[in-house]
């Protein structure tokens, strides 16, 4: 299903911002139907990874983007993921198109004002804390602490 005027608005402010912040690294998939954006990172390890951020749930036969909390994957990692499913202290959600899906914003605290610039600053936090497990086997909750959203 197409998006509405308001969600074109919406989509083109998120377009500039991400662009603003993650200049010549965001990809945006299908824009005008089941739309994806992809973003590259680096850690500040160096590694280099990539996030997926679906605005249609699985559920949905239409996006009510920005009503509904987008799903997050690990699309690329230097390394393969871990075979993670659904775990509160590694904030991982199960998979998605075999990716893992991983956990970035409450339900209950996600507002139609809340961004995607939010959600990739939260898929950042998630990768270093994910590097901080793989250093030293702590738990990505010990990295994360109380950031809550």
């Amino acid at each position: 299903m197409p998006w509405t005027p308001a969600q074109r608005n919406r989509l083109a402010t998120e377009k500039r911002i991400l662009e603003r912040f993650f200049p010549g690294r965001v990809t945006w998939i299908e824009p005008t139907g089941d739309t994806k954006v992809e973003v590259l990172l680096n850690t500040n390890n160096g590694n280099k990874y990539c996030l997926r951020i679906y605005l249609k749930s699985e559920e949905e036969s239409s996006s009510d983007f920005p009503n509904s909390v987008p799903d997050m994957v690990v699309r690329s990692s230097p390394k393969p993921m871990p075979r993670w499913g659904v775990d509160g202290d590694k904030h991982t959600l199960g998979y998605r198109d075999d990716f893992l899906k991983i956990c970035h914003y409450r339900t209950s605290r996600w507002t139609d004002r809340s961004t995607l610039y939010e959600v990739v600053m939260k898929g950042r936090f998630w990768l270093e804390a994910y590097e901080g497990y793989l250093k030293t086997g702590k738990c990505l909750s010990a990295f994360l602490g109380e950031m809550r959203a």
